[in-house]
């Protein structure tokens, strides 16, 4: 029996992740309320991060805001009363009832005596899911008050968080919501007042030819009613109040859609330059400990600067390729992390992780970044189509075929090939199924 030991050399690649590309990876799919916690809670733990004085500039502006205020505003509470109970950042971090939430957001609004304990009243009496069931005039004579007094105080509290709230009725709850957003138009009305039913039975095609609208848009618009919240009081219960924090603004200036990230609610930070000093005397016991701690908070600085810059590359990649949406109305085009990804030069898992759970303020309302990633089918001729548009080209083809002999799925499967659309007839049944159209035997007229 022999024994033989060698010793072999083996090349080969391994992707590390050390503590500062983990880092970098972590800030950047932190959206910006979790982000504003993260950095709270490193100034907490490293002693050598220190707010930047622009921050505390900002800050100040903000107290200054709520502290303009006349005393005649906040009448119902003595100065320490109010002090205790609403400061300005007091409803960002306690757990509250939707009635705590819509009083503590009451406080920041300027009204009389009066008014104020309407609209506590008014609050008081909502149900669980946030709807007002008391009649208007019943508390105009309650408080002996005109009904436009009450009414206007109505509106006040419908601008609140969660938006929704103090709706007589889910038609307004949905609108009160749309017109949040900014989207609300004649449109959405007609939608909610008269085809909410008809939505849920997915007859698309009859509410397009009822109002002369096309599919394509028809469903953009019911996938924006379809996201709303029809019971906005539920989603606080005894739970943290959780805002959505726009990450990214979209603005149209002077005709051009510019991007801009958004860091108005960020902590900005810096190093301390005393703690700088200590690592002159690499022989002081501090060194080593103090040296880790600074290198951490490079670290961080760095890591939310390149969140800011990545975000901003991957948003304006987005607006570039989705101009048409914001510039003309028009459907958004079929787009994926792969385009985005080339077109950047950043990792296709780098843009997944800078999308998730991102929004965007637009013009045209609050839309998850996602929201602007379209699947598409490719074509013969090397292009693609959205999803949404081959769902109307579908509906257009049922449309105009001849209701005594409707076509099955597979004959419109190769219509839309004979026009190069790759497409199978599975896929043709899904696409129909979701657009509520009913089989080729059910739609025949005999």
């Amino acid at each position: 029996m022999s024994l033989n030991f060698s010793l072999d050399l083996k090349l080969e690649q391994k992707l590390i992740m050390t503590q500062e590309m983990q880092l970098a990876v972590k800030v950047l799919q932190l959206p910006n309320n979790e982000l504003k916690e993260y950095i709270e809670d490193e100034l907490l733990e490293n002693p050598v991060l220190e707010l930047d004085s622009s921050y505390d500039e900002r800050l100040d502006k903000v107290i200054q805001i709520y502290s303009d205020y006349s005393d005649d505003y906040f009448t119902d509470y003595s100065e320490d009363e109010y002090d205790e109970k609403i400061t300005p950042f007091y409803f960002l971090s306690n757990k509250r009832s939707l009635y705590d939430c819509l009083k503590e957001q009451l406080g920041y609004i300027p009204l009389t005596k009066r008014d104020r304990k309407i609209a506590e009243y008014i609050i008081d009496n909502l149900d669980q899911n946030g709807y007002l069931n008391m009649h208007e005039l019943s508390i105009a004579n309650k408080f002996k008050v005109s009904l436009d007094i009450v009414r206007n105080i109505i509106s006040i509290i419908q601008d609140f968080e969660p938006s929704g709230v103090c709706a007589r009725n889910l038609k307004e709850c949905l609108k009160i919501q749309l017109k949040n957003k900014g989207v609300y138009d004649h449109l959405y009305e007609k939608l909610i007042d008269n085809e909410l039913e008809n939505i849920a039975n997915k007859a698309y095609s009859f509410i397009s030819q009822k109002y002369g609208v096309e599919e394509e848009k028809l469903l953009r618009y019911i996938e924006v009613i379809k996201s709303l919240d029809p019971k906005p009081g539920c989603r606080l219960g005894d739970e943290t109040i959780k805002y959505v924090v726009s990450d990214v603004y979209i603005e149209n200036v002077d005709g051009e859609f510019v991007v801009r990230v958004n860091e108005d609610n960020l902590p900005m930070l810096k190093i301390n330059k005393q703690y700088k000093n200590i690592l002159r005397n690499k022989n002081s016991e501090e060194y080593k400990y103090i040296k880790s701690k600074i290198e951490a908070a490079y670290w961080l600085i760095k890591s939310i600067e390149q969140r800011r810059e990545t975000i901003k590359k991957v948003a304006e990649s987005i607006v570039r390729h989705q101009i048409g949406f914001f510039k003309y109305d028009e459907s958004l085009k079929p787009l994926n992390l792969k385009t985005i990804s080339e077109e950047t030069g950043l990792h296709e898992s780098t843009v997944s992780r800078a999308i998730n759970g991102k929004y965007a303020q637009t013009p045209k309302g609050v839309f998850e970044l996602k929201y602007f990633l379209v699947r598409g089918l490719s074509t013969s001729y090397g292009d693609n189509v959205s999803i949404d548009t081959l769902k109307n080209k579908i509906s257009d083809i049922i449309n105009n075929e001849n209701k005594k002999k409707p076509y099955s799925d597979q004959q419109i499967a190769d219509i839309l090939n004979a026009t190069g659309v790759k497409i199978s007839r599975r896929t043709v049944t899904k696409y129909r199924e979701e657009l509520g159209i009913e089989s080729s035997s059910k739609r025949k007229i005999k």
